[in-house]
């Protein structure tokens, strides 16, 4: 991750600027104000009358000396004032006391132990004068910085007490808990400093001096780990009155607190502060609004100083103070948004800092948000084009690979030049392998040859070059190119799996004397690979086709490999290879056993091994045949019940589970069989996502219903009664919603296997109307409960059902329905062109449980937009596929002959239109004659047939096929006979 931009610090309050009592001027108080007089000498001295103007004189002088920061001459001649006032003075006193103080204070600031030590001097005689003055208590804390300033442990601890006596006044409370939080700090003692500082949580902040207290009550809570503390209180100070008159000082403050933080690996105190600062638009309209307010007030103020220049002292006012002030924060602030605006990408490297926290922190998703709101946002940052890269990494991280990919190409647009193009690019090479894109492949490799010729991965680039020829199917150049592969890069950690491709390549060309050459290369260098168990078997298989060579040397070459190699990948291909090869054995051969139960004992060896489902599925299959073969259903029994105990999770486990239930029925003992399926249901019942549940339900279903016994002699009601009792026991201590709505569908399943299908539709429609909330449904019943909603016109309770599938059950083999039901939903929402879309995006997918629904969903599509051409030739497709037989056929004939019709209506003549109506025409009867066992399709062709006669102008024919459609029984309970028999006894 790119080190995080540094934005430079702004103006801040120095040490040495002491705030609300640093006040560079001397303030008058009202004429009235009276200071403590001292006992009067036993003879009075002469009385010097000093004029008014003398003393204006000498107050104007100290102020200027005050404004210049040349502190001893202040100090001469505040003191040349004190005593021309005489020794029964009228006026502010302790104030001019107090700035002898300041003076000596102020000079000290760079470390004057000195002065220092005078102004300590200085403050204590204010304090002993006027013990209850407005100024003691500044003068307290004078005597607190005064102390403090001077360093040192002993120090530290005497400015504790007149600190806290400062502070106990709510006009410096404020600035004397800064100082006194300052010196904890100092003494070590940070729980008394957050003390402190939490004590000042709760006041306002309106003065510079409090902002900058609240800085440092930041600083601390962030240093000791205080979070919600920090939280809390920089989500209250963003308000304060102070924070936004310095709003530009504050976020510079506390952005460069937040980059110590993080160099201190403080992330979660580092990301709460650079969460807390605005963006920089609103800090700089703040702070100009503040600043404006300011520049207001000090013309205004400005004016007033002048007035009262020329009046007594004793009328003069405090103004002066406020000016100093106010002049001060308007320097600041000036200072401060300088620095803000000569920092256009403050945002940018805000958003950079807050991402590479929660990216350090482990917050991905969140840490996402940031880079990606960086790269659109600001892509002329300098920070762009490491939050593209961040993204990157994080999506590879989250094996994201649909972004990842696509960022990971847009990167390499956008920076081809950049110092990790060649990681980004091996990153999308690999996804490209593992979607199996070999075109792809092929070509990025080979481009990546070109664009790095230096490369240390040069070899790997050819290698996936010579991969992808071969997966593409073009073995014979695959072959050559990972030879020369071989003999180039002797020492590529590709070699092993090289040789193999070039065994295999001759192997699936039918080349078998170089493919023999090749396993045995192989062999030599790695007869322990990865790859030797599939070199042997290739070899075996060779010999196997070789009428010279006998079964049984193969069987005991084979069994002599996996009995060293009991764990080799290909130990299931070997085993079931060996099993093919033992039964050409004669019995002479197998030396007295029975060939076929060495192949047994090798079948049921494989189905154990390691090895992908289609080879297990091979092994337990080739298995129960043999046992079928023998009649003997315990062994099929303990065969797949042994495979069930043992991969409960696996795929092919429903196909066991059936295989035991009809073993059992076999050898006579059902009740057997429909507890092993009630067992299994135990544990997934209750589970929504468990997508074996339904089709152990439909395995229960039948075994409630014996075999050669006619529905009618069995007991619905019984059965039912039956059926429910056990689901009930079933799902004891686990009911919920899911666990009910699977009872419902296995009733219905079971009125459907008893012919009541009326109640199985009740049933159905249960689940529809007791499950709303998409979560508690199973995929099956998600596509079960979507279709109700959906011939309801319900649509956007469809809409809820077939959105939860696609969203969360992408990857299950109901994959499709949540596409093809959201397209269906389109079209009963005349949105054709989104249907269209969405059927074509579900077509992509090899594999579809709805490959029917998708085609007839996407030629309606393509009728109710218009494109009649295209929807001919689907529909031709269709109805000329054997997949299509029945029903889905019945269906794309009506969609056809709907498409005539509507390009009759925008045909160019009678005679066009006429043509188009009868050749709809032609089709509906088509659809009449060949589906009448399928009455609702075949009632819907009679019925637009109707319709199609009355566009034709034909009465006559009309009323032919409307007396048909109310009078053929088997279409008598169907929608459209029932209108069709009422227009008939209009």
């Amino acid at each position: 991750m790119k080190k995080p931009l540094t934005i430079p610090r702004m103006a801040s309050f120095k040490p040495k600027q002491y705030g609300h009592i640093l006040c560079a001027s001397i303030i008058a108080v009202s004429a009235g104000s009276l200071c403590a007089q001292a006992p009067p000498p036993v003879k009075p001295p002469p009385v010097v009358v000093v004029g008014p103007a003398t003393l204006n004189r000498l107050m104007k002088e100290a102020e200027t000396a005050f404004g210049e920061k040349k502190y001893e001459v202040a100090i001469a001649k505040i003191e040349e004032l004190i005593k021309a006032l005489g020794p029964n003075p009228k006026g502010p006193m302790d104030m001019l006391y107090f700035n002898i103080g300041l003076g000596h204070l102020l000079a000290g600031g760079a470390g004057d132990v000195g002065s220092l030590t005078k102004a300590e001097t200085a403050f204590e005689d204010v304090i002993k004068r006027f013990p209850k003055s407005e100024y003691t208590s500044r003068s307290y804390l004078g005597l607190g910085k005064a102390i403090m300033d001077q360093g040192g442990p002993q120090r530290m601890q005497a400015a504790l007490d007149p600190l806290k006596r400062a502070a106990s006044d709510p006009k410096y409370r404020t600035e004397a808990g800064l100082y006194l939080g300052q010196a904890y700090n100092e003494l070590k003692q940070p729980e008394d400093a957050l003390k402190v500082f939490r004590s000042l949580m709760g006041s306002d902040v309106k003065t510079p001096q409090q902002t900058s207290a609240a800085v440092e009550v930041i600083g601390l809570l962030a240093d000791t780990g205080k979070l919600d503390d920090l939280v809390a209180y920089l989500d209250r100070l963003i308000n304060q009155e102070g924070v936004r008159d310095s709003m530009a000082w504050y976020a510079n403050q506390v952005a460069v607190k937040g980059d110590e933080l993080v160099r201190a690996d403080k992330l979660e105190e580092a990301l709460a502060i650079f969460r807390s600062i605005p963006p920089r638009a609103e800090i700089l309209s703040i702070q100009q609004a503040a600043l404006d307010g300011k520049r207001k007030d000090l013309k205004f103020i400005e004016d007033r100083v002048k007035a009262e220049a020329a009046k007594p002292i004793e009328q003069r006012t405090n103004l002066g103070e406020f000016l100093s002030t106010l002049k001060g924060s308007i320097d600041q602030s000036e200072t401060a948004i300088k620095a803000i605006e000569a920092l256009p990408q403050l945002d940018a490297a805000m958003l950079m800092r807050r991402g590479r926290c929660l990216y350090l922190l482990k917050r991905e998703e969140e840490a996402l948000v940031c880079f990606k709101t960086l790269r659109l946002n600001y892509e002329t940052a300098v920070d762009a084009k490491s939050a593209a890269f961040a993204e990157v990494v994080l999506y590879n991280k989250l094996q994201n690979i649909d972004k990842l990919l696509e960022l990971g190409q847009r990167y390499l647009l956008k920076y081809p030049d950049a110092e990790n193009a060649e990681q980004v690019a091996l990153l999308v090479g690999e996804i490209l392998v593992q979607r199996g894109k070999w075109d792809q492949v092929e070509t990025w490799y080979g481009d990546l040859k070109t664009r790095f010729p230096k490369s240390t991965d040069l070899d790997r680039y050819t290698f996936y070059q010579g991969v992808a020829k071969f997966q593409g199917g073009n073995h014979a150049e695959a072959a050559t190119l990972l030879g020369g592969f071989i003999k180039t890069y002797p020492n590529s950690t590709q070699i092993e799996t090289a040789l193999y491709y070039v065994a295999m390549a001759h192997f699936l060309t039918n080349n078998y004397k170089q493919t023999l050459a090749a396993c045995k290369e192989y062999l030599t260098k790695f007869p322990d690979g990865h790859y030797a168990g599939d070199m042997i078997y290739r070899l075996a298989f060779i010999d196997s086709n070789d009428k010279e060579v006998s079964p049984d040397k193969i069987v005991r070459d084979l069994d002599g490999f996996i009995q060293v190699h009991p764990d080799d990948p290909a130990g299931g291909s070997i085993l079931c290879l060996l099993a093919d090869t033992a039964k050409k054995m004669t019995t002479e051969q197998a030396r007295g056993a029975n060939p076929e139960d060495i192949a047994l004992e090798a079948y049921k060896k494989a189905i154990y091994t390691k090895s992908p489902d289609d080879v297990i599925q091979y092994a337990i299959d080739s298995a129960t045949t043999i046992l079928q073969g023998r009649k003997d259903w315990k062994g099929i029994a303990e065969l797949h019940g042994k495979f069930v105990e043992t991969y409960p999770g696996s795929g092919l486990v429903m196909s066991s589970i059936v295989w035991i239930v009809k073993a059992k029925q076999r050898e006579g003992k059902v009740e057997e069989g429909t507890q092993m399926i009630a067992d299994q249901l135990k544990a997934k019942i209750s589970d929504p996502s468990s997508e074996l549940v339904e089709l152990l339900i439909d395995e229960l279903v039948k075994s409630f219903v014996p075999r050669n016994v006619k529905p009618a002699n069995i007991d619905p009601e019984a059965v039912d009664k039956q059926l429910v009792d056990l689901l009930n026991k079933v799902a004891e201590g686990k009911e919920n919603a899911t666990t009910n709505a699977r009872i419902y569908y296995a009733r219905a399943r079971l009125a459907q296997a008893l012919k009541r299908n009326e109640k199985s539709e009740l049933y159905l429609k249960g689940i529809a109307t007791t499950s709303t909330d998409p979560a508690v449904l199973s995929p099956a019943l998600l596509t079960v409960v979507g279709d109700i909603h959906l011939k309801a016109g319900k649509l956007a309770e469809a809409e809820a059902m077939f959105q939860r599938l696609k969203d969360r059950y992408a990857d299950s083999a109901f994959s499709d329905a949540g596409p093809v039901g959201l397209g269906q939903i389109a079209l009963a929402r005349k949105k054709p062109d989104e249907a269209l879309k969405i059927f074509d995006n579900a077509l992509l997918n090899e594999g579809m449980s709805r490959f029917k629904e998708a085609n007839l969903g996407k030629l309606e599509a393509l009728v109710e937009t218009g494109e009649a051409k295209m929807a001919e030739d689907l529909g031709n497709e269709i109805v000329g596929n054997k997949m299509f037989r029945g029903e889905a056929a019945g269906k794309a004939y009506l969609l056809m002959a709907r498409s005539y019709r509507r390009q009759a209506t925008k045909a160019p003549n009678i005679d066009s239109t006429r043509e188009l109506l009868k050749k709809a025409h032609f089709t509906y009867q088509r659809v009449q004659s060949a589906y009448k066992s399928f009455p609702d399709v075949c009632a819907e062709a009679f019925w637009q047939d109707y319709e199609t006669a009355l566009e034709l102008h034909d009465d006559k024919l009309a009323g032919e096929i409307l007396e048909l459609l109310g009078t053929l029984p088997k279409l008598e309970k169907t929608s459209r006979a029932e209108e069709a028999r009422k227009k008939l006894n209009k």
